[in-house]
Protein backbone atom coordinates (compact mmCIF):
# COMPACT_ATOMS: atom_id res chain seq x y z
CA UNK A 1 0.00 0.00 0.00
CA UNK A 2 1.60 3.29 -0.74
CA UNK A 3 0.45 7.00 0.54
CA UNK A 4 -2.57 7.79 -1.37
CA UNK A 5 -4.17 4.53 -1.20
CA UNK A 6 -3.86 4.47 2.55
CA UNK A 7 -5.16 7.81 2.58
CA UNK A 8 -8.18 7.00 0.09
CA UNK A 9 -9.07 3.79 2.60
CA UNK A 10 -8.57 5.98 5.50
CA UNK A 11 -11.04 8.96 3.88
CA UNK A 12 -13.61 5.55 3.40
CA UNK A 13 -13.42 5.17 6.95
CA UNK A 14 -13.60 8.85 8.21
CA UNK A 15 -16.80 9.18 5.76
CA UNK A 16 -18.44 6.17 7.32
CA UNK A 17 -17.44 7.36 11.03
CA UNK A 18 -20.82 7.54 13.28
CA UNK A 19 -19.71 10.72 14.10
CA UNK A 20 -20.21 12.27 10.43
CA UNK A 21 -23.31 10.00 10.33
CA UNK A 22 -24.56 11.09 14.03
CA UNK A 23 -28.35 10.93 14.75
CA UNK A 24 -28.65 14.56 15.15
CA UNK A 25 -27.42 15.22 11.34
CA UNK A 26 -30.11 13.00 10.48
CA UNK A 27 -32.38 15.00 12.34
CA UNK A 28 -31.84 18.29 11.30
CA UNK A 29 -31.71 17.46 8.05
CA UNK A 30 -35.38 15.94 8.53
CA UNK A 31 -37.05 17.04 11.43
CA UNK A 32 -37.82 20.84 11.58
CA UNK A 33 -36.05 23.14 14.61
CA UNK A 34 -37.50 26.30 15.32
CA UNK A 35 -34.78 28.69 15.81
CA UNK A 36 -34.46 28.43 19.27
CA UNK A 37 -33.41 25.12 18.77
CA UNK A 38 -30.39 26.86 16.55
CA UNK A 39 -29.60 29.06 19.51
CA UNK A 40 -29.14 26.10 22.15
CA UNK A 41 -27.33 24.13 18.63
CA UNK A 42 -25.37 27.17 17.99
CA UNK A 43 -24.61 28.58 21.40
CA UNK A 44 -22.52 24.67 22.29
CA UNK A 45 -21.45 24.68 18.71
CA UNK A 46 -19.71 27.91 18.82
CA UNK A 47 -17.10 26.78 21.55
CA UNK A 48 -15.56 24.99 18.95
CA UNK A 49 -15.91 27.61 16.43
CA UNK A 50 -13.23 29.50 17.98
CA UNK A 51 -11.16 27.07 19.38
CA UNK A 52 -9.57 25.50 15.86
CA UNK A 53 -7.27 28.16 15.13
CA UNK A 54 -5.58 27.53 18.25
CA UNK A 55 -5.00 24.22 17.36
CA UNK A 56 -2.97 24.86 14.43
CA UNK A 57 -1.20 27.33 15.94
CA UNK A 58 -0.03 24.76 18.35
CA UNK A 59 0.66 22.32 15.85
CA UNK A 60 2.50 24.64 12.80
CA UNK A 61 5.60 25.17 15.40
CA UNK A 62 6.19 21.47 15.73
CA UNK A 63 6.10 20.66 11.92
CA UNK A 64 9.31 18.67 11.16
CA UNK A 65 9.85 20.78 7.88
CA UNK A 66 9.03 24.24 6.25
CA UNK A 67 6.57 21.90 3.23
CA UNK A 68 4.58 20.87 6.30
CA UNK A 69 4.50 24.12 8.00
CA UNK A 70 3.60 25.82 4.77
CA UNK A 71 0.71 23.86 4.42
CA UNK A 72 -0.98 24.68 7.69
CA UNK A 73 -0.17 28.04 7.86
CA UNK A 74 -2.03 28.60 4.39
CA UNK A 75 -4.93 26.42 6.64
CA UNK A 76 -4.67 29.38 8.77
CA UNK A 77 -4.59 31.99 6.53
CA UNK A 78 -8.66 31.22 5.40
CA UNK A 79 -9.57 30.55 9.52
CA UNK A 80 -8.05 34.32 10.45
CA UNK A 81 -10.63 35.61 7.19
CA UNK A 82 -8.90 35.05 4.24
CA UNK A 83 -12.35 34.90 1.89
CA UNK A 84 -14.83 35.96 4.10
CA UNK A 85 -14.17 39.22 3.96
CA UNK A 86 -11.97 40.06 6.56
CA UNK A 87 -14.21 38.51 9.67
CA UNK A 88 -12.38 35.41 11.38
CA UNK A 89 -14.81 32.30 11.90
CA UNK A 90 -15.73 33.02 15.21
CA UNK A 91 -17.62 36.44 14.32
CA UNK A 92 -18.34 35.04 11.24
CA UNK A 93 -20.64 32.27 13.61
CA UNK A 94 -21.80 35.08 16.27
CA UNK A 95 -23.11 36.78 13.01
CA UNK A 96 -25.31 33.26 12.80
CA UNK A 97 -26.16 32.95 16.57
CA UNK A 98 -27.89 36.92 16.23
CA UNK A 99 -30.27 35.30 13.73
CA UNK A 100 -30.97 32.67 16.19
CA UNK A 101 -31.78 35.11 18.97
CA UNK A 102 -29.19 34.77 21.42
CA UNK A 103 -28.30 37.39 23.56
CA UNK A 104 -24.96 39.49 22.83
CA UNK A 105 -22.45 37.35 24.55
CA UNK A 106 -24.43 34.05 25.14
CA UNK A 107 -22.08 31.75 23.37
CA UNK A 108 -19.07 33.27 26.92
CA UNK A 109 -21.93 32.31 29.75
CA UNK A 110 -23.94 29.63 29.03
CA UNK A 111 -22.85 26.37 30.15
CA UNK A 112 -21.60 23.70 28.32
CA UNK A 113 -21.88 20.18 27.90
CA UNK A 114 -18.90 18.48 29.58
CA UNK A 115 -18.74 16.64 25.89
CA UNK A 116 -17.98 19.93 24.33
CA UNK A 117 -15.41 21.23 26.92
CA UNK A 118 -13.59 17.48 26.53
CA UNK A 119 -13.36 18.10 22.91
CA UNK A 120 -12.01 21.21 23.26
CA UNK A 121 -9.21 19.20 25.66
CA UNK A 122 -8.84 16.27 23.67
CA UNK A 123 -7.40 18.61 20.56
CA UNK A 124 -5.31 20.50 22.70
CA UNK A 125 -3.72 17.21 23.88
CA UNK A 126 -3.54 15.92 20.48
CA UNK A 127 -1.96 18.91 18.72
CA UNK A 128 0.17 19.48 21.99
CA UNK A 129 1.21 16.53 23.41
CA UNK A 130 0.83 14.00 20.94
CA UNK A 131 3.31 12.82 17.90
CA UNK A 132 2.91 15.57 15.14
CA UNK A 133 0.78 12.69 12.88
CA UNK A 134 -1.33 12.76 15.38
CA UNK A 135 -2.33 16.24 15.75
CA UNK A 136 -2.44 16.19 11.62
CA UNK A 137 -4.53 13.19 11.71
CA UNK A 138 -7.05 14.63 13.72
CA UNK A 139 -7.01 18.60 12.19
CA UNK A 140 -6.58 16.56 8.50
CA UNK A 141 -8.61 13.60 8.10
CA UNK A 142 -10.37 14.06 11.45
CA UNK A 143 -11.46 17.89 11.19
CA UNK A 144 -11.41 18.79 7.60
CA UNK A 145 -12.40 16.06 6.21
CA UNK A 146 -15.33 15.76 7.91
CA UNK A 147 -16.91 19.47 8.08
CA UNK A 148 -17.74 19.19 4.21
CA UNK A 149 -19.86 15.74 5.15
CA UNK A 150 -21.44 17.05 8.34
CA UNK A 151 -22.61 20.05 7.72
CA UNK A 152 -24.87 19.57 4.25
CA UNK A 153 -27.34 18.27 6.89
CA UNK A 154 -27.16 21.36 9.20
CA UNK A 155 -27.62 23.97 5.88
CA UNK A 156 -30.73 22.08 5.14
CA UNK A 157 -32.38 22.55 8.23
CA UNK A 158 -31.14 26.34 8.58
CA UNK A 159 -32.92 26.77 5.69
CA UNK A 160 -35.95 24.86 6.22
CA UNK A 161 -35.90 27.17 9.48
CA UNK A 162 -35.99 30.46 7.07
CA UNK A 163 -32.66 31.31 7.78
CA UNK A 164 -31.06 33.59 4.91
CA UNK A 165 -27.91 32.85 3.11
CA UNK A 166 -25.91 35.51 4.61
CA UNK A 167 -27.32 34.54 8.11
CA UNK A 168 -25.85 31.25 7.75
CA UNK A 169 -22.82 32.04 5.67
CA UNK A 170 -20.64 30.47 8.21
CA UNK A 171 -21.49 26.51 7.03
CA UNK A 172 -22.06 27.40 3.21
CA UNK A 173 -18.29 28.78 3.41
CA UNK A 174 -17.25 25.57 5.35
CA UNK A 175 -18.29 23.75 2.76
CA UNK A 176 -16.58 24.72 0.22
CA UNK A 177 -13.24 26.01 2.21
CA UNK A 178 -13.01 23.19 4.05
CA UNK A 179 -12.84 20.73 0.82
CA UNK A 180 -9.61 22.97 -0.55
CA UNK A 181 -8.18 22.91 3.71
CA UNK A 182 -8.62 18.68 3.57
CA UNK A 183 -6.58 18.74 0.00
CA UNK A 184 -3.89 20.80 1.47
CA UNK A 185 -3.34 18.82 4.28
CA UNK A 186 -3.71 15.44 2.71
CA UNK A 187 -0.64 16.69 0.61
CA UNK A 188 1.14 17.55 3.74
CA UNK A 189 0.26 14.24 5.10
CA UNK A 190 1.25 12.19 1.62
CA UNK A 191 4.69 12.83 2.26
CA UNK A 192 4.79 11.52 5.91
CA UNK A 193 2.26 8.20 5.02
CA UNK A 194 5.41 6.04 4.06
CA UNK A 195 5.70 3.91 7.15
CA UNK A 196 3.61 1.63 9.39
CA UNK A 197 4.25 3.83 11.98
CA UNK A 198 3.43 6.66 10.18
CA UNK A 199 0.07 5.77 9.26
CA UNK A 200 -0.53 4.48 12.72
CA UNK A 201 -0.19 7.41 13.78
CA UNK A 202 -2.31 9.54 12.05
CA UNK A 203 -5.40 7.06 11.65
CA UNK A 204 -4.93 7.27 15.59
CA UNK A 205 -5.11 11.20 15.49
CA UNK A 206 -8.47 10.80 13.29
CA UNK A 207 -10.08 8.20 15.17
CA UNK A 208 -9.43 9.75 18.34
CA UNK A 209 -10.72 13.00 17.05
CA UNK A 210 -14.03 11.45 15.89
CA UNK A 211 -14.49 9.77 18.65
CA UNK A 212 -14.38 13.35 20.50
CA UNK A 213 -16.80 14.33 17.76
CA UNK A 214 -19.53 11.67 17.92
CA UNK A 215 -19.43 12.48 22.11
CA UNK A 216 -19.66 16.23 20.84
CA UNK A 217 -22.95 15.66 19.20
CA UNK A 218 -24.69 13.66 21.86
CA UNK A 219 -23.68 16.57 24.37
CA UNK A 220 -25.33 19.30 21.57
CA UNK A 221 -28.26 16.71 21.36
CA UNK A 222 -28.84 16.27 25.07
CA UNK A 223 -29.08 20.09 25.50
CA UNK A 224 -31.00 20.55 22.74
CA UNK A 225 -33.79 17.49 24.29
CA UNK A 226 -33.19 19.18 27.91
CA UNK A 227 -34.49 22.45 26.01
CA UNK A 228 -37.68 21.41 24.68
CA UNK A 229 -38.71 19.31 27.53
CA UNK A 230 -40.20 20.78 30.69
CA UNK A 231 -37.98 21.16 33.37
CA UNK A 232 -40.01 18.57 35.78
CA UNK A 233 -39.25 16.08 33.09
CA UNK A 234 -35.34 16.35 33.36
CA UNK A 235 -34.68 15.92 37.63
CA UNK A 236 -32.14 13.20 36.46
CA UNK A 237 -30.25 15.29 34.23
CA UNK A 238 -30.38 18.83 36.10
CA UNK A 239 -28.75 16.37 39.01
CA UNK A 240 -26.08 14.61 36.41
CA UNK A 241 -25.21 18.15 35.42
CA UNK A 242 -24.80 19.84 38.77
CA UNK A 243 -22.26 16.44 39.11
CA UNK A 244 -20.25 16.70 36.69
CA UNK A 245 -20.43 20.77 36.85
CA UNK A 246 -20.82 22.19 33.38
CA UNK A 247 -18.47 25.16 32.22
CA UNK A 248 -19.32 28.26 30.71
CA UNK A 249 -16.93 29.08 27.76
CA UNK A 250 -15.47 32.16 30.05
CA UNK A 251 -15.07 29.72 33.25
CA UNK A 252 -13.40 27.69 31.14
CA UNK A 253 -10.69 29.18 29.47
CA UNK A 254 -10.02 30.83 32.19
CA UNK A 255 -9.32 27.57 34.10
CA UNK A 256 -6.65 27.10 31.56
CA UNK A 257 -5.45 30.44 31.40
CA UNK A 258 -7.06 31.74 27.88
CA UNK A 259 -9.16 34.50 26.82
CA UNK A 260 -12.06 33.47 24.79
CA UNK A 261 -12.02 34.19 21.00
CA UNK A 262 -13.81 37.33 20.35
CA UNK A 263 -14.53 38.36 24.48
CA UNK A 264 -14.06 41.73 23.18
CA UNK A 265 -16.33 41.77 20.71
Amino acid sequence: MNAREFLAGLRREVESHPAINHALLARVAHVPFTREDYRVFGVQHYALVGSFTRYLEMLLPRAPDSEAKSWIAKVLVDEYGEGSNGQDHAELYRGFLAATGAEKGEERWTPLHPAVTGFIDEHDRLCREEPFLVGLGALGPGHEWSIPRMFPPIVQGLRRARFTEDEIVYFTLHMAQDVDHGAWLEQALERYATTEKARAEIRRGASLSLEARARFWSGVQEKIVRWRQPKNMHVRLQARRQARKELALEEFHALRGRTTPGAAA
